[in-house]
């Protein structure tokens, strides 16, 4: 009797398993997000083994599945680079990347040298966007 009552049970949970794939999330409608009035940038700082800041000559934040290059019309002069601290992303992609993740690689150069080469994950919502995944303090050798 316990046999049947198990091989039942065993049998009813293997005919409710699908191989189907979840389906997508509905997009999410931004219309009614109520934001706050900040204006969110995500930074990195550069620093050496010592903890000074490490001034970059140039800098460019490349998408990694497109190859823009979104610091293009930023130089390390416009930015705090005595102090170290670049920018990765600010919200003015924050629809570009809305309800998306993206890779972004953010490279260093001083001189014409490549120093830096960081990977970060990124996102946005209905209002900012975000750091998912990377390290904000660089620390070159």
């Amino acid at each position: 009797m316990f046999a049947k009552i198990t091989l039942a049970f065993l049998s009813f949970f293997l005919m409710t398993c699908s191989d189907k794939a979840e389906p997508e999330p509905e997009p999410i409608n931004c219309s009614t997000a109520i934001c706050t009035l900040n204006f969110v940038t995500i930074t990195v700082s550069v620093e050496d083994a010592t903890g000074d800041a490490v001034s970059l000559d140039n800098f460019e934040v490349i998408d990694t599945a497109t190859g823009e290059n979104l610091a293009e019309s930023t130089t390390a002069e416009e930015y705090h680079n005595d102090q170290g601290i670049y920018p990765i992303i600010s919200d003015a992609y924050r629809k570009k990347y809305q309800n998306k993740t993206a890779t972004l690689l953010f490279n260093g150069f001083i001189g014409d040298e490549k120093v830096v080469s960081e990977e970060f994950e990124i996102g946005a919502d209905c209002c900012h966007v975000s750091l998912i995944a990377g390290n904000r303090t660089i620390v070159l050798d």
